[in-house]
């Protein structure tokens, strides 16, 4: 049964015994600890309700950590979202719009390079293309854009070469037309140039990362651009990808992953209109270059789990519940108080403390006081141990020490040492 001893030495939830102050008490309590306790538990309480409601609608802001570091490949591909848009601002109604179908001033050509060749031209200027209430014009859109940036493209095949757009507005050229479109006469397109200041609306649809809704929203970065007839506006938007990481999860982790471009930074400079007429074979008034930017920011997001919001929770109530400590020592005080009171009336029975002048009173405490201590305790025992064995007789009091003893009692009797000198009671 030695094993049964040793798992129960285990048991990490024994009790000690406490000696009742009063047939009905075990501890000293006053009304004002209870008070205190039941507002600060309530305080306590009311702070892990309002903590786990804002957890829940998520107004705990999330940890965030952010590095920036340079990749060799990144891809990135607009099909049924709108990386750019682009219009005519028509700040005066009467101006002509370049973009008309069946007057054309203005075609806006994309060319897609792969590793800095043509593979493609498109022109973005459709029979469908809708007229924006924003700036009373029509909207230049491409419906479907991959961007790819790597800098190993021609010593590593297994991943897409390097991809860049180049959006232009050039002067009309029948050959990139589409099926019912026209190219203005000299008589509009010289209008057109008089007409006044030329301007460009450019957005850029962004993306950024709502913290409180968890969701990834568009953001539109609108750059005004101003060009004219005897010169090429050429510029460059370098694309800023983030890769962020969220943990949502409510007790362990929740991973997820997304990509997207967060911002650009811009490039211009002003050339000639025949500046890329070599490379494109056209007069160009606009030309921007969008490509993605080496530098990738990484952004790690972590919402508070459940543990950590227990801890904060609990480090407040902690803070909180350090106020018990006066009230247990007012507690201890009136305790103190009442033994005091108590044993002053055992020691001197026939005093009346009520009517007894408080100076008299703090006389008899100090000799009261040193009743509590354990010492005095165990002398005072001993004391009476020894009158019995003198009044008795050891025989006697063994024999009724025997009788009231039990095989499994852990009660401990106290045995005078035979080295200590007694005092006589008198």
């Amino acid at each position: 049964m030695k094993y049964l001893q040793h798992i129960k030495k285990a048991d990490l939830f024994g009790v000690n015994y406490k000696p009742k102050i009063t047939l009905n008490e075990h501890e000293q309590q006053s009304v004002l600890g209870g008070c205190i306790t039941i507002a600060l538990y309530s305080i306590c309480f009311a702070y892990f309700l309002y903590v786990i409601v804002q957890w829940q609608i998520g107004k705990i802001l999330p940890g965030t950590s952010t590095i920036s570091r340079a990749v060799n490949y990144q891809e990135f591909t607009y099909n049924h979202t709108d990386l750019f848009e682009l219009q005519y601002w028509r700040y005066n109604p009467a101006f002509m719009d370049p973009f008309d179908p069946q007057n054309i001033v203005l075609l806006p050509i994309a060319f897609v390079f792969m590793d800095g060749t043509i593979i493609e031209t498109k022109n973005l200027l459709t029979n469908e293309t809708k007229i924006s209430e924003v700036l009373n014009a029509r909207n230049i859109k491409m419906d479907s854009l991959k961007l790819v940036q790597n800098v190993d493209s021609q010593l590593k095949s297994d991943t897409p070469p390097q991809q860049e757009v180049l959006i232009t507005l050039v002067a009309c050229n029948e050959k990139y037309l589409n099926e019912g479109q026209k190219c203005a006469n000299q008589t509009d397109i010289t209008r057109f140039w008089e007409q006044g200041v030329q301007y460009i609306g450019f957005w850029l649809n962004l993306n950024q990362f709502n913290i409180y809704t968890k969701q990834i929203e568009t953001v539109k970065k609108k750059i005004y651009i101003s060009f004219e007839e005897t010169s090429n506006l050429n510029g460059q938007f370098i694309l800023k990808p983030v890769q962020l990481t969220t943990d949502d999860g409510f007790l362990f982790e929740n991973i997820n992953v997304s990509n997207f471009i967060s911002d650009a930074s811009i490039l211009t400079a002003t050339t000639s209109k025949d500046y890329l007429k070599k490379m494109l074979g056209l007069q160009t008034y606009f030309s921007i270059f969008l490509r993605i930017d080496p530098i990738i920011e990484q952004v790690q997001v972590t919402y508070p789990k459940l543990g950590q919001v227990l801890a904060e929770v609990g480090s407040i109530s902690s803070t909180l519940l350090m106020i018990r400590v006066i009230i247990i020592l007012v507690n201890q005080h009136i305790l103190d108080e009442r033994i005091i009171k108590r044993i002053i009336k055992m020691q001197h029975p026939f005093l009346q403390l009520d009517k007894e002048p408080k100076l008299n009173l703090n006389k008899l405490k100090p000799q009261a006081k040193q009743k509590l201590i354990i010492t005095e305790i165990i002398y005072d025992i001993i004391k009476i141990q020894n009158f019995l064995e003198h009044r008795f007789g050891k025989l006697a009091l063994s024999d009724s020490d025997s009788r009231i003893s039990d095989s499994e009692s852990s009660i401990i009797r106290i045995v005078p040492h035979q080295n200590v000198r007694y005092k006589s009671v008198g």
